[in-house]
């Protein structure tokens, strides 16, 4: 006997009702955190920091995963390393994210590789160690920013919907920025473009609303892998390492966070368990932006 028995069919289309998920209650949540087959692309996947853990996150729960990336080295290094800890299928591919043909072409082939895509955390960004004011930086220098941290996340997401429209299911990360919710100093451009990106996650889910597709955005405070880890040994400009310090006493987890923690979201939220969060910008900064 089906829970919808005696609803009239207009009032289960006119809500969707159909698309309940009724089996939860009978599912162990560690099954609905699995993600055994799922085909996923994540974009910038050869970075030391966010990339390898988001990569490694998804391969640990059966995923198979394309790590794309203009280092193809770097992405091939994660690859192997995420396929030989999980023996999980991954594989790299050299993608500029800026570039709308070549994104495109990196994301055909890896729907080809894996048959499809289910899928796509948009990682690639950063603030290419250009901290400082917003009257220091440089025009040339602003459209690197804005180009890698803003239309390489429309670029690659219009890319994905070409696999996942057609199928009606799918799921789009954007890792934005505790910084896209709050002002830092030293980040103008940078922390505008993440507050463009959860804006853009915002109205794509409102477009996507009568599909299956979702999309969420996640935004990391202070991570410390390698490059927080130079920073805090000494390398990097004054206003880079200026930006930990205003970050820190923002904080009320008492401490930053390991990239680990947060490709731990990014997994939830592309899992079942996660999916009826969408349209917005989940904070995993430890209170920076609270």
């Amino acid at each position: 006997m089906s829970k919808l028995d005696g609803i009239a069919p207009e009032v289960v289309e006119r809500y969707h009702l159909d698309r309940l998920p009724f089996h939860q209650a009978a599912t162990a949540p560690d099954e609905l955190m699995r993600l055994r087959g799922a085909r996923v692309v994540v974009t910038g996947g050869g970075g030391a920091d966010l990339g390898q853990a988001i990569v490694h996150r998804f391969a640990a729960l059966g995923a198979h995963v394309a790590a794309l990336d203009l280092d193809l080295e770097s992405a091939q290094r994660v690859a192997d390393e995420a396929s030989k800890s999980w023996d999980a299928q991954v594989f790299a591919v050299k993608a500029d994210v800026t570039d709308w043909n070549d994104v495109h072409s990196a994301v055909n082939q890896a729907a080809e590789s894996m048959g499809g895509i289910d899928i796509l955390v948009n990682n690639a960004g950063g603030g290419l160690k250009l901290h400082g004011p917003f009257v220091d930086i440089r025009p040339e220098d602003m459209r690197r920013i804005v180009d890698l941290n803003l239309f390489g996340v429309l670029f690659s997401t219009r890319a994905a919907l070409d696999h996942m429209l057609p199928q009606d299911r799918g799921r789009i990360i954007n890792i934005a920025s505790e910084g896209g919710k709050i002002s830092l100093d030293g980040l103008a451009v940078y922390n505008s473009c993440k507050s463009a990106a959860i804006g853009f996650t915002r109205n794509l889910a409102r477009e996507l609303k009568e599909t299956r597709i979702g999309a969420v955005a996640v935004c990391p405070g202070v991570m410390v892998g390698p490059h927080a880890l130079a920073r805090f040994s000494g390398e990097g400009s004054e206003a880079s390492i200026a930006v930990l310090g205003s970050s820190y006493d923002k904080l009320t987890a008492g401490r930053f966070s390991l990239p680990e923690e947060v490709a731990n979201m990014v997994a939830f939220l592309a899992s079942e368990a996660g999916e009826y969060v969408n349209g917005t910008a989940v904070s995993v900064g430890g209170g920076l932006s609270d």
